[in-house]
């Protein structure tokens, strides 16, 4: 993120952090300490950033900005951020990192921005119930807001999370019928899926769900939280700037995730601040660098179908991403992605935070971890 970027949000983000900080305390220090742990962890606040850029770019152009802005005792109305979409920055990172809490525990993951996991700091029991608090917590604070319709949108895109992560599951299972681990009979025979066999619909059903997960895991919340961020400015439903905020937060998501999955690829532990090294292949999930390689690469089948389960089949789908177009087909898909983000704000009058809006779609591609 830029420096005059930072620096024009840096009020709202000094609000943000000090009211997050409060709601997460808890009666008891150990609850405090796991619910604060990735919080106060060094973080870019995507989120939070875009709903205060949203918020500048669309407030007072909604139908019902006038009673929003009164209800607010906000005097300024020029690039305001209302206290009730300060909230849902809140909201929506208590949410975030509920999920990485338990993230973290289905994966068993010993790192997390080169830090020791909160699983691993404070015990899997432990991480579950400080991202329940979490939830607790961040619901109670959005059912504040007074605005139902804002809270159906959040709960939705808690819900999304849920299904994408039960995706996610059950992805990381092998294929029945997969080819076994040590190559078996007839394993250097011409992949099925060349030949529109069962294997093929087999891969086609995984990057329907690799597609699928990656928006309910990550792109909903993206667009859900912009979207409520608007209804807190007096979006009303016949505006159209809830439907560009849905659908920009939609785009840069799922651009954003991709090009999580092919840094996951690139980078060593420092660099991402996080279990690297090909650290989705060791968890059996296939994305998008994979699906790639399979296309130039026949090898890859076997691999993908046993969820790269058998002795070296990490290693040898590593060699095979890096030695094909895979990781640059992933960054073109992202762009498209990132395309599709820049252009939908299209509808929105010039502004400061439109223009910080746009750059944010070369932030997300830009990024290296």
């Amino acid at each position: 993120m830029s420096a005059q970027l930072t620096m024009s949000l840096a009020p709202h983000i000094l609000q943000f952090q000090t009211s997050l900080l409060n709601r997460v305390t808890a009666s008891t220090p150990l609850l405090t300490r796991i619910a604060q742990y990735y919080i106060l962890q060094p973080s870019k606040r995507i989120r939070p950033c875009l709903i205060f850029l949203i918020a500048q770019a669309t407030n007072g152009l909604g139908a019902e900005w006038p009673a929003k802005l009164q209800a607010s005792g906000t005097q300024c109305p020029h690039e305001t951020v209302l206290p009730s979409q300060v909230s849902l920055a809140e909201v929506i990172e208590m949410i975030h990192v509920a999920s990485l809490l338990h993230d973290d525990v289905l994966d068993d993951a010993p790192l997390r921005r080169g830090a020791p996991s909160a699983p691993a700091a404070f015990g899997n029991k432990r991480a579950i119930l400080g991202g329940d608090f979490l939830l607790g917590r961040a619901m109670a604070l959005c059912a504040s807001l007074g605005t139902p319709a804002v809270m159906s949108v959040v709960a939705d895109a808690l819900c999304a999370l849920v299904d994408g992560e039960l995706i996610q599951a059950e992805a990381e299972e092998p294929a029945r019928g997969a080819p076994p681990a040590d190559g078996g009979a007839g394993s250097e025979a011409r992949p099925a899926y060349l030949n529109g066999g069962d294997q093929s619909k087999e891969v086609v059903g995984l990057w329907e769900d690799y597609l699928k997960k990656t928006y309910m895991k990550t792109a909903s919340l993206f667009s859900q939280a912009l979207q409520a961020a608007v209804m807190l400015g007096g979006a009303a439903s016949a505006d159209p700037w809830r439907e560009v905020a849905a659908t920009y937060g939609s785009e840069l998501g799922m651009a954003f995730q991709i090009i999580d999955d092919l840094l996951d690829f690139k980078g060593d532990q420092k660099e991402l601040g996080k279990a690297a090294n090909a650290a989705d292949l060791k968890l059996g999930l296939v994305t998008a660098p994979a699906f790639f390689a399979l296309e130039e690469d026949e090898r890859m089948l076997p691999l993908i179908l046993r969820r790269f389960e058998g002795p070296g089949d990490v290693e040898k789908a590593l060699e095979i991403v890096l030695s094909t177009q895979a990781l640059e087909r992933t960054r073109e898909l992202a762009q498209a992605y990132a395309t599709r983000a820049y252009e939908c704000l299209e509808p929105l009058p010039p502004s400061p935070a439109k223009v910080a809006l746009q750059t944010m779609t070369e932030v997300v591609m830009a990024r290296q971890r």
